[in-house]
């Protein structure tokens, strides 16, 4: 750990929010400056998500990572987002167009605060910690090691290592940092997940700042953030966080979609949605139930929203195709489960016992406190309020992902029916569900209040 490798790290973080930047021109732009600074927490995960799959992209066809190919590649999105902005109209605001110092609530100010504090401590706990997880010494940074050392993916090496199917964003992201660094330092990559997790809470910050009332927003994110399993795990050099972020904001960017229709939100969460199923199997079945839980509650319009819904799946979708060929020419394992069709009915005495590893999980208080109660609380208060279609998309999403966290542990008969993370990754599972509680309680508490209250009190106030 040194000053140098820390350095580097900020520098690349810095390279990836450039890059997000010209994206959102592209997706969106924004009216002034202070807008900018309010959505640059969405701007540097949707940089990371778009440097991620291209990255992987590249390391596909042969192409090395290496620094050089790292900045080449970034400022070829930046060019081409860039340019596409501008065809679509998106413009530069002024340089005077600063707005006026936005005030802070004395309630956004204190929990500001302590948020501050927070990511402050978590910072020096990532620079003291280790690389203890199995997981992480025993193919997710071996594999960065490699890209780091040759360039690319080295047949015989990624042969020999365990969960060859998983994609390799994250490891790609470890060796960018690498890079940066200067040297494969294990323990300062660690901080990496530091930046991407405080850009996830900025990027939660700048899509629901202006559209909910301090109230629903800063106590709830304080209260998951220091949730026990959170606390722990969260710069754990593993994939599972990262496929959470990427998750959590994509379902946010479909629920204000589905509240607003405004496109660069389905588009912006269509690149999420393929960094996450490029960052884990588990992906797949986090995407999949965000874009059907989207497709029921919007089945009144369908003509009109389901062609964009399908699309903004099925180009996620495709972002995948690449990797998932490439394990096929080298004959590497799909990764898929050990038990499907009648092999599941043959273990049927597996369903039930999965179905309840994974409720007790969520409603565990040692790991997660009573966030999921505290979600489906939201859920039932928006419902009692009138509002139907966002506290039904959430709940469709919730129920979809419990029958995804079941299934894990029913088709795997591996696994046993325990929280052990040797022994079952449920835990590790269930963190998704948990950040997309994190994101949607504040507008689920929004839509409950604006129910029961006059709209001229101004609580919520759309700022897009």
């Amino acid at each position: 750990m040194n000053a140098h490798a820390i350095a580097g790290l900020v520098a690349l973080n810095l390279w990836l929010l450039g890059v997000g930047i010209a994206v959102l021109f592209a997706l969106r732009g924004w009216r002034s400056w202070g807008e900018l600074v309010r959505l640059s927490g969405v701007a540097y995960i949707v940089g990371v998500a778009v440097n991620g799959v291209v990255w992987v992209w590249e390391l596909v066809v042969g192409i090395d990572l290496g620094l050089a190919e790292i900045f080449v590649t970034g400022l070829a999105i930046a060019v081409l987002a860039s340019l596409a902005g501008y065809r679509l109209g998106r413009r530069l605001p002024p340089r005077g167009g600063w707005p006026p110092v936005a005030r802070l609530s004395a309630l956004g100010a204190v929990f500001g605060s302590l948020i501050a504090v927070y990511l402050e401590a978590l910072f020096r706990s990532g620079r003291l910690g280790g690389l203890y997880e199995f997981d992480a010494w025993a193919f997710w940074v071996p594999k960065a090691k490699a890209i780091y050392f040759f360039g690319g993916f080295d047949h015989q090496f990624f042969r020999e290592l365990i969960n060859q199917s998983y994609p390799p964003l994250v490891p790609a992201l470890q060796a960018a940092a690498f890079h940066f660094m200067g040297a494969p330092d294990v323990v300062t990559v660690r901080l990496q997940y530091w930046f991407l997790f405080a850009g996830f809470v900025g990027a939660v910050l700048g899509l629901l700042s202006g559209r909910v009332n301090a109230l629903f927003l800063w106590p709830p994110l304080l209260f998951v953030l220091v949730t026990p399993n959170l606390v722990g795990h969260a710069l754990q050099a593993q994939a599972d966080f990262p496929l959470d972020e990427f998750f959590a904001i994509a379902a946010l960017l479909v629920a204000l979609w589905l509240m607003e229709r405004r496109d660069w939100q389905l588009v912006a969460a269509s690149l999420l949605l393929a960094a996450a199923m490029m960052t884990k199997r588990e992906g797949y079945a986090f995407a999949a139930s965000v874009v059907i839980a989207a497709l029921i509650v919007t089945w009144r319009e369908r003509r009109a929203a389901w062609p964009k819904l399908v699309a903004a799946g099925v180009v996620a979708a495709a972002a995948t195709v690449p990797w998932r060929i490439f394990l096929g020419v080298r004959h590497l394992s799909s990764g898929g489960p050990e038990l499907s069709g009648t092999g599941l009915l043959s273990h049927g005495d597996r369903a039930w016992p999965s179905l309840r590893l994974a409720l007790s999980t969520l409603f565990d208080y040692d790991l997660w406190l009573v966030v999921v109660p505290l979600g489906l609380v939201a859920v039932a208060a928006a419902f009692a309020a009138g509002a139907r279609r966002l506290p039904a998309y959430v709940a469709l999403v919730y129920v979809f992902m419990v029958a995804a966290f079941a299934y894990g542990t029913w088709a795997f008969p591996s696994l046993g029916f325990s929280r052990n993370p040797a022994l079952n990754p449920i835990v590790r599972l269930t963190g998704g569900f948990i950040l997309l509680t994190l994101v949607l309680v504040p507008l689920l508490l929004s839509r409950a209040w604006r129910g029961r209250q006059a709209p001229a009190l101004g609580l919520e106030r759309v700022v897009e």
